[in-house]
């Protein structure tokens, strides 16, 4: 009888990514969502329903983190603020309401924008039904204005408060007795000045000074509410929030909490006709421990890249110790600290994440973003723009290595948030593909634009030809120095477009960047690993590995050949078996992985062995790997595979045991199930 689950060993190897599950929230995350809802961002909250609820448990702890004011002292103000506006809230404002005070308007309010300067009540006055006057201080940075009122009422004199809308008119609030003959606006308005002027003008607008009855003051009221309403989201930065789905698994549960801000720049340009992502984090803080007279951090990078259905492409992870003397600290303590390297990729789209660690401080920051890497073709494409500070040269030494934003033995000098002084030059570097640069012919030119962000016409231009400023040694446009010392501070989108002949620009590339009103130290302080040139054998494998998770095998045999002629490694060997089993090449996988299986019994290869064995259908010599396997360690796939060749051996009694342990492990295979009943079947047939 032969059965055929060899797809089971494709689990050897690849690592399927864990889906997220939505369940009913527990009566303790309902109420904790509840309390949180006005400061809670609609990211957070989305993010936090994805979550297990275990995961949920630790949300909490960074949800309040990131709104901690002082991170590094024990207490956290902000959370205990809180719940203070929580206990007034659930006292004050759920007498009248079925619901808990924090559930009502005014409880939503509260706990916003906490207590208002005033807080005025008038329950018993005869003219109004029982309302509240509240005057804020409005956060400005945040689009409020510097003061604002608003106004709650018990619509008909019952029942819980609502807030009151300006637009609604006055004689929403006069009591039913002096409403008796409707009132207009102008009467209304009369009898509430006759108490307060001051409550007047605010049921006429929540903007003071603009409540006059002769005003249409609207709109002033509505865009008030409309920035306290999105308030959170101006407040509140999620991007840990972002991420978390990503980074959760990753990082150790005592600090799950602990994220800092950094800022990142990907770019993606070709060193050695080659692709390659450069990137640089920068953290927006550095915490550094001391011993034997020296400042030192401990961190660890984890890269991912997967295609745009979440599926595995690439994962990387790598260690760095930073120790510095106090000389060094003082140095550069005033500068940021940039961490910066190269991957190389291969064509595709893809989601890109990153986890930086600080195992010293025990914290943590990441990003995520998208990254298109274009494929080789014959079409001409202008790369990104790097606006970069400063250019050097690399020592003679360094001319055949590279790294992070160095080409052709020159290295450019970047920041994360393309910032840069007043009176600072600036310079532009690009790479141009499928485009002839001819020296001597008069060929085509590049317009440089640069553009305020309020404007539509450019605050600068330059034409220049393009053979003038082609670099062929770093392989690119490179356009310096561009003085800045023209423009006043501000926000600023520079452009490089290719001119045809005709002077229309057929190619062009955008950068954004900020000139800063006050001096500030924007040169990193950076950290950067040197490579060797292109091809070199952890490249290639790091090119090999990306092909074979996305199933261009022929491509990723031609890398791992190349890499095995630089250097013979049992990683090169063990991907390049799994390639040609992949490609349903058993003979020759077994022939590659049998010296690392020899050399080392290494569980990999072993499991490698046996499914090609399998997939030869030599069931006996394929049992013998997985005999040995299973001695050592349980593995359902190792389980699955051992059972499919005792079956085809027409040993189901054998087979039983264990598909019956492979469902206990996980009773989600319902063709493993299958198998199993069959095979009681077959062994009462048999008895």
């Amino acid at each position: 009888m032969k059965k055929t689950f060899l797809l089971h060993m494709i689990l050897i190897f690849c690592v399927c990514p864990l889906l997220c599950q939505k369940d009913n929230l527990s009566r303790e995350h309902k109420d904790w969502l509840d309390t949180v809802s006005p400061i809670i961002t609609k990211t957070e909250r989305d993010i936090f329903l994805m979550l297990k609820p275990e995961e949920r448990t630790r949300f909490i702890q960074i949800f309040w983190k990131q709104r901690d004011p002082m991170p590094d002292t024990p207490e956290n103000e902000f959370y205990e603020e809180y719940m203070k506006r929580v206990i007034f809230s659930d006292f004050n404002f759920g007498r009248q309401s079925s619901r808990r005070g924090i559930q009502t308007e005014r409880g939503y309010y509260y706990l916003l924008l906490g207590p208002p300067i005033s807080r005025t009540i008038y329950d018993t006055v005869s003219q109004v039904i029982p309302l509240e006057l509240w005057h804020y201080k409005g956060e400005e940075q945040f689009g409020l204005p510097p003061f604002f009122y608003l106004i709650f009422y018990q619509p008909q004199g019952i029942g819980e408060y609502r807030l009151y809308y300006p637009g609604e008119g006055p004689d929403k609030l006069v009591s039913p007795q002096y409403a008796k003959n409707a009132l207009n606006r102008e009467q209304a308005f009369t009898i509430i000045r006759g108490i307060s002027a001051e409550l007047a003008n605010a049921s006429l607008s929540y903007l003071p000074g603009e409540g006059h009855r002769n005003m249409a003051t609207i709109s002033s009221s509505n865009m008030i509410l409309s920035n306290v309403h999105s308030l959170a989201e101006k407040k509140f930065p999620d991007a840990y929030a972002r991420t978390y789905l990503s980074y959760k698994d990753y990082v150790e549960t005592e600090y799950s909490h602990n994220f800092f801000q950094s800022n990142f720049l990907i770019k993606v340009f070709d060193n050695f006709n080659q692709s390659f992502i450069h990137w640089a984090i920068e953290p927006k803080k550095v915490n550094f421990g001391f011993y034997e007279n020296r400042y030192y951090a401990v961190f660890q990078i984890i890269l991912k890249l997967e295609d745009m259905l979440g599926n595995p492409v690439f994962e990387k992870t790598d260690d760095m110790t930073l120790r510095i003397t106090p000389e060094q600290y003082k140095t550069h303590e005033r500068q940021l600290f940039a961490i910066q390297d190269v991957l190389p990729i291969i064509p595709g789209n893809y989601k890109l994440f990153f986890l930086l660690q600080n195992k010293t401080a025990k914290d943590f920051t990441s990003f995520q973003t998208e990254i298109l890497i274009p494929e080789k073709t014959s079409d001409p494409y202008l790369s990104n723009l790097l606006l970069y500070h400063n250019q050097r040269e690399l020592t003679q030494s360094r001319t055949n290595s590279f790294k992070a934003f160095s080409f052709g033995g020159s290295q450019f000098t970047v920041n994360t948030e393309n910032n840069f002084n007043i009176q600072e030059d600036m310079g532009i570097y690009c790479q141009l593909h499928n485009f002839t640069v001819m020296a001597g012919t008069g060929g085509s030119t590049v317009l440089l634009e640069i553009f305020s962000v309020n404007s539509m016409s450019p605050v600068l231009s330059q034409r220049k030809p393009l053979e003038d400023i082609f670099d062929s040694k770093i392989g690119g446009i490179n356009i310096s120095p561009i003085s800045l010392s023209p423009l006043d501070p501000g926000y600023y989108r520079a452009e490089v477009s290719i001119l045809d002949d005709s002077g229309q620009k057929s190619l062009t590339g955008r950068e954004n960047f900020i000139l800063l009103a006050r001096p500030y130290p924007v040169l990193p302080w950076a950290y950067t690993k040197q490579y060797r040139a292109f091809p070199e054998s952890g490249q290639l494998m790091t090119l090999a590995t990306q092909c074979f998770m996305t199933q261009k095998y022929e491509q990723a045999h031609s890398y791992l050949e190349q890499a095995m002629k630089l250097k013979d490694e049992p990683s090169t060997r063990l991907l390049l078996a799994k390639v040609l089993y992949a490609s349903h090449r058993y003979q020759d996988s077994v022939n590659i992985v049998s010296p690392v299986y020899e050399s080392v019994e290494q569980r990999e290869s072993g499991k490698l062995l046996a499914a090609n064995y399998a997939a030869l259908k030599e069931w006996n010599t394929a049992l013998t790997y997985l005999e040995k396997l299973l001695a050592k360690a349980t593995e359902i796939s190792v389980l699955n595979l051992a059972a499919e060749c005792y079956l085809n051996l027409d040993q189901p009694e054998r087979a039983l045991p264990l598909l019956r342990e492979s469902l206990e492990l996980n009773p989600a295979q319902p063709s493993i199930k299958d198998l199993e009943e069959q095979t009681q079947k077959q062994i009462k047939i048999k008895s």
